[in-house]
């Protein structure tokens, strides 16, 4: 075969995929490419570049199973990528870029072999626009690899389903696999599949199964095999999590209690701009529904189809929000972005029922600038903690002999990062939760007294602190004996100088 015949056949085989789905992943890949190196590093994507700075890749792989609750497979290829590309804010980031980018193609093959065409083009032209999507595209974490993984596993379930062969099922064998050492809500979406395959017999005319049961049991024994080595950390991790006595030993007490609030916010969040509040994005939820639902020559409902996208949808999100009641506080909005590609979907799956055109193009517009409405501040306001302008203040005005605190502490290597930077040479301490604590009662803990009592000149940096906790730190410096100089405010960080009294500063 020439080079001519080999160019043919792929000018051929990109021909049978229609425009709007190169129109889609266009602007989507610009959506996630733009400003890809503008913010500074959130502390969970250092801590992404921590685990992965000193250890090979097998050591990744191996070790980091028994202390992070996420499986080893993004860090270990964020290694093998480090390695290549740097370690600067946009070079770590195009890893995610690529996984969100490459994920809009999938979502078109998903829909297309459950409905037809435009199905996928729409519910590519969703998840394009997705903000939810776009923002974890240009994060340094693994939510933009789950949502990929995902759409790879469901389109490899539909091939299954549809031509059950050796071929078919090693597919789906190993797509699930890469799934389940994604991310570890990875295994709800494999639920979800459960829940489909187990109630297709109910909802199809034949009475059939969607998978033939030994088969599935087959492959699914495989998966659970194949998941064993993570498995084991993971299983050590939840026994501490259980005798801890809930969240507050594990690292999770972050997370606040489940409400209805948060679950509405979160579903209806995949849609409108603020991530924090979706109630809008439910609307048009409800609004498209309620189009399709009142079109007279409206596409009948597939009732097989439908179950899919339900347990797609409900199990990640319901199953999560439920965990959260019955074990301890799990919800949180980008650990169910598996469901993002249902919410798309189901979505396009509605237009597509829409009997009239002109309801239909008034609903493809509602939901168009339900997507784009918050672009502009998103690309033009800071998103995540400005430490870089923060150490820059400090850099630029401190002596050597300064002392810098860190509250909380957990920022504290962060923070160090973009200090080490500027060729700063200052020394920095940071200040953990019970520290804090001690503090709101009107103490002086022996480690933030014996820290501060040789400097004159000592900054404070806040991130993640409330008002009330923020004066109880700057009452505390004052009852110690310093005076406020200057106080500095960025973008979820600031900055105070105090110096002893009695000290020139």
């Amino acid at each position: 075969m020439t080079t001519s015949d080999i160019s043919r056949d792929v000018r051929t085989a990109l021909s049978n995929y229609p425009a709007g789905l190169y129109v889609a992943l266009a602007v989507g890949a610009l959506l996630r490419l733009y400003g890809l190196g503008a913010e500074d590093y959130w502390i969970d994507e250092f801590r992404s570049l921590q685990y992965v700075a000193t250890r090979s890749p097998i050591e990744v792989a191996l070790e980091i199973p028994f202390f992070d609750p996420h499986p080893p497979l993004y860090y270990v290829v964020l290694d093998l990528w480090t390695s290549l590309v740097g370690v600067s804010e946009p070079a770590v980031r195009l890893l995610s870029a690529i996984f969100g980018i490459a994920a809009i193609p999938l979502v078109y093959l998903v829909g297309a072999q459950l409905y037809d065409q435009r199905v996928g083009v729409l519910s590519a032209g969703i998840l394009a626009l997705s903000q939810f999507h776009v923002r974890f595209s240009q994060t340094a974490r693994m939510y933009s690899l789950l949502v990929f993984a995902t759409l790879l596993s469901m389109d490899a379930l539909l091939r299954l389903r549809a031509n059950p062969t050796r071929r078919t099922t090693g597919w789906y064998l190993l797509a699930t696999v890469v799934l389940v050492y994604s991310h570890v809500f990875g295994v709800l979406v494999v639920a979800a599949q459960h829940c489909y395959v187990l109630g297709s017999r109910f909802v199809r005319a034949d009475g059939t199964w969607a998978v033939d049961p030994r088969r599935w049991l087959a492959v699914h024994l495989a998966v659970a095999a194949l998941a064993i080595p993570w498995g084991v950390g993971i299983g050590q991790q939840a026994m501490t999590l259980v005798t801890s006595g809930g969240s507050g030993g594990s690292g999770l007490a972050w997370i606040p209690d489940p409400t209805p609030m948060r679950l509405v916010s979160a579903v209806g969040g995949y849609l409108t701009p603020s991530i924090q509040n979706g109630f809008a994005g439910l609307l048009v939820l409800i609004v498209v529904g309620l189009l399709a639902l009142g079109s007279q020559s409206r596409v009948p409902l597939d009732r097989e189809r439908t179950l899919l996208l339900g347990c797609w949808l409900a199990v990640p999100v319901l199953g999560l929000f439920v965990a959260s009641y019955l074990l301890v506080p799990l919800f949180v909005a980008r650990y169910t972005s598996a469901a993002l590609p249902a919410v798309a979907l189901l979505l396009a799956k509605e237009i597509r029922r829409i009997g009239s055109v002109e309801f239909r193009y008034i609903a493809v517009g509602l939901v168009v600038l339900s997507l784009v409405a918050g672009f502009p501040g998103y690309y033009q306001q800071p998103q995540y903690t400005e430490w870089d302008e923060a150490a820059g203040t400090i850099a630029g005005n401190a002596s050597e002999s300064d002392l810098v605190l860190v509250y909380y502490g957990h920022a504290t290597e962060t923070f160090g990062h973009y200090l080490d930077g500027r060729q700063s040479n200052l020394t920095v301490e940071g200040i953990n939760g019970t520290e804090l604590d001690a503090i709101e009662t009107g103490e002086t803990p022996p480690a933030t007294r014996d820290a501060i009592a040789d400097h004159d000149d000592v900054w404070v940096t806040l991130t993640d602190v409330g008002p009330t906790r923020r004066q109880h730190v700057l009452d505390l410096l004052e009852r110690t004996g310093y005076g406020a100089r200057n106080s500095y405010e960025f973008n979820r960080v600031r900055v105070y100088h105090y110096v002893a009294n009695g000290s020139e500063g």
